[in-house]
């Protein structure tokens, strides 16, 4: 969208960001400050570098680059751009075979193609290049978190509305559900039976059904994190007050998003137009990064809603340029 995508710049203009380590990265943690940049408008911008799933906006021979093949005083605030974020769909067409080898785990995707256990997009006839492993890796691999240790982080993983979708926990699909901006695994989940968790159905964005319940936030931290939700113009329209209902049998409404910047909030049941400072008759489902803009410059000449606001409304997504 291009008012984000000005509202961003003008960010990271004003903000200073250390190079990321994704090894080290907790998706439970993003707070949408560092733009995410697709997979597909990073291959499509020629002076995007990637470095170690950092991109920077340089000159260089090649588009990804490990941080010893890279001269540091390159990798500045000023050259910084974001986080390199590859899609679940992408990801498996990293399987090893005509792409190179990958696997995401804890959200952050990784580069396993220059590791002999993984040269035929196969280790030990067990997992598969190209998937989403984070309970394979850390539940059922003897060795864990130490198989990262000797590959490079690529990406973050993302998923889109429609891609969530898809993970229902039926027909043999895992049983994915997002809540606050973070993508979990339930697959696992004793709680989960036929697709349902306690009548909340898997494949679905479901911030507002858990703050309706009581001890369910602390619920997420006995799951797996796997990646973050992220919207586009036309699935955050889809989020218009009048198309997704809320998933639950004592509350009948419809799910109300809208974003600001880089980050997109809930606000279905609120009166958030007033606190938006715009039209009663406005509608969910659109960018209203504008109306935040002069908080981020010295001065301006009209009166503007306050950023504050904003902290009164879930997280359930981020936007990507």
């Amino acid at each position: 969208m291009k008012v984000s995508v000005v509202f961003m710049l003008i960010l990271l203009s004003t903000l200073n960001f250390a190079q990321i380590d994704l090894r080290t990265f907790d998706v439970t943690k993003f707070t949408g400050d560092i733009p995410l940049v697709s997979l597909q408008r990073f291959l499509q911008t020629d002076e995007y570098v990637s470095v170690e799933g950092n991109v920077y906006k340089i000159s260089a021979n090649k588009k990804f680059l490990s941080k010893s093949e890279i001269k540091p005083e390159l990798l500045s605030d000023g050259n910084f751009v974001g986080l390199l974020a590859m899609t679940i769909d992408e990801l498996r067409s990293y399987d090893g075979k005509k792409n190179p080898a990958m696997v995401a785990v804890n959200g952050v995707v990784y580069d396993v193609s220059n590791s002999t256990r993984w040269r035929t997009g196969n280790h030990q006839n067990r997992h598969n290049a190209g998937e989403e492993l984070t309970y394979d890796i850390l539940k059922l691999s003897p060795h864990g978190s130490k198989l990262l240790e000797r590959v490079v982080p690529f990406a973050v993983l993302v998923f889109s509305p429609e891609q969530l979708s898809r993970y229902s926990g039926l027909n043999k699909n895992k049983a994915y559900v997002a809540a606050f901006g973070v993508v979990y695994d339930m697959t696992q989940s004793k709680t989960i039976k036929n697709g349902l968790h306690f009548g909340y159905p898997a494949g679905n964005e479901l911030t507002f059904e858990i703050k309706q319940q009581p001890g369910h936030e602390a619920m997420l931290s006995r799951i797996y994190p796997i990646g973050l939700l992220v919207f586009d113009e036309k699935n955050l329209g889809n989020f218009d007050g009048k198309s997704v209902p809320v998933a639950s049998k004592n509350i009948s409404a419809y799910k109300s998003f809208v974003q600001v910047g880089n980050v997109v909030y809930d606000v279905t049941g609120t009166n958030w137009q007033e606190k938006f400072g715009v039209n009663p008759e406005a509608l969910a489902g659109r960018d209203y990064t504008s109306q935040f803009e002069c908080e981020l410059q010295e001065s301006c000449s009209h009166e503007h809603s306050d950023a504050s606001v904003l902290k009164e409304f879930a997280k359930v997504g981020f936007g990507i340029l």
